[in-house]
């Protein structure tokens, strides 16, 4: 039994880090997110990838959002998006909020 659960949670750990690699490779980074370091970017992408097990679709913020706040939009529905708000804290982001929105409103982050 512990070699089914082992090879289970070392294949559930593998997908994540998958669908990590193809976010990163993938998602719309907006000109602010590109700012940040790669390994930044890398553990905000790795925290919602983990998270929510969907594809991201972009990470950026408003243009009034202070340094320590990003957002990340990740595929849900057709028209219908998962926004998760992130905060740097410590040194390290975490996830403060999340909730379902709208593609034309989390575009906006896209701008800045």
């Amino acid at each position: 039994m512990r070699v089914v659960c082992s090879t289970v949670l070392f294949f559930l750990a593998s997908c994540a880090t998958d669908l990590a690699k193809w976010n990163m490779a993938n998602a719309y980074l907006s000109p602010r997110a590109r700012k940040l370091p790669r390994a930044e970017l890398e553990e905000i992408v790795a925290l919602v990838s983990q998270k929510w097990g969907n594809a991201v679709v972009g990470v950026g913020k408003s243009c009034d959002d202070p340094p320590n706040v990003m957002h990340v939009v990740a595929q849900y529905f057709e028209d219908v998006v998962m926004v998760f708000d992130l905060k740097k804290e410590g040194g390290h982001w975490r996830i403060t909020n999340s909730g379902e929105g709208t593609s034309f409103i989390s575009s906006l982050w896209y701008s800045c």
